[in-house]
């Protein structure tokens, strides 16, 4: 019972990142949510496309977790969309909740993503895509009117940019989410939410969206205005960039090495969740990996986890 065996080991390993994706997935919830997705060669030359998770988290603050890095044997922009499903599925994610996705359009793939968001459009309208702006020098026509709206959310300097007009066509955009009877009561909830936050000096020296949407949950006034909330959230999932996935790649660097180059596909992922989600991996428990451990199959022995 030293757990030595590397069999043994790598379902250790496992259990641990499956209860960190259970943490990740649990924090996301039914929430909307945006895919950053990119895709690079590891040291043994497969092609891998790592994939991240843009939401907002239930305190109000914009967060991007890796969810996974899958190796595609086909890089038809059908294989990674089905890569993408099967990924979805596995985690019980709809591409209906889908609002946003974002690739850099840099690797020898950039064609086969843009076929990827044609075939991702074509199932959901709302998931727009979006040339990550680190790697693009001109902001597309839709994707610049979408900005200037979303804009008009900002706080700076008493929310001088607020406009409403702007704003009710902001939700337009979404037609899924602002039913026609929502965007008259969105009209209306607007016009009361600037009068109040104009007034209330706990939101005079906010900093930007993400600081707004923190103080709106802070105070409950996501409860109050409940469809310009889910407008702040729409805008902080609209994905601007993709370094958080570069800098997953940049990771699996550290993990499959020359030395490991003959690293499993399942081993690598197990590996880069726990290690690119430390935050979240301390959050589980010795108890749950033990309990996922032992429930993965039989086995000879009960282990029984000692909390500190």
């Amino acid at each position: 019972m030293k757990l030595v065996a590397p069999p043994i080991q790598k379902d250790i390993i496992k259990a641990a990142a499956i209860e960190t994706t259970n943490k990740i997935m649990e924090e996301l919830g039914d929430d909307l949510f945006s895919v950053l997705v990119d895709e690079s060669r590891d040291v043994s030359c497969k092609e891998q496309m790592a994939v991240l998770l843009r939401y907002v988290s239930k305190q109000g603050s914009i967060v991007e977790r890796f969810l996974a890095v899958v190796h595609v044997k086909e890089t038809t922009s059908m294989s990674l969309k089905e890569s993408l499903e099967e990924l979805f599925c596995r985690h019980k994610l709809s591409f209906s909740r889908l609002r946003g996705q974002g690739y850099d359009g840099a690797s020898n793939m950039r064609g086969e993503f843009n076929g990827l968001k044609a075939l991702i459009l074509n199932e959901n309208s709302s998931a727009y895509y979006v040339h990550c702006f680190a790697h693009q020098l001109q902001f597309t026509e839709a994707n610049t009117e979408l900005l200037r709206c979303m804009s008009c959310l900002h706080p700076r300097s008493n929310f001088c940019a607020f406009d409403k007009v702007h704003l009710i066509e902001l939700a337009r955009f979404y037609p899924n989410d602002f039913s026609n009877s929502e965007l008259s009561i969105l009209e209306t909830q607007l016009d009361c939410y600037i009068q109040d936050l104009c007034t209330d000096q706990d939101f005079s020296q906010l900093n930007g969206m993400s600081d707004l949407s923190q103080k709106l949950v802070a105070k409950r006034k996501d409860i109050i205005y409940p469809l310009v909330y889910k407008l702040i959230k729409l805008a902080l999932i609209f994905p601007v960039a993709t370094a958080s996935v570069e800098r997953a790649f940049s990771a699996m660097k550290i993990v499959k090495t020359r030395l490991r180059n003959k690293m499993g596909d399942e081993f690598l992922n197990d590996n880069l969740v726990t290690y690119i989600e430390k935050e979240v991996f301390r959050q589980v428990s010795n108890e749950a990996i033990m309990q996922r451990f032992q429930t993965m199959k039989t086995r000879k022995g009960v282990l029984i986890a000692l909390e500190n």
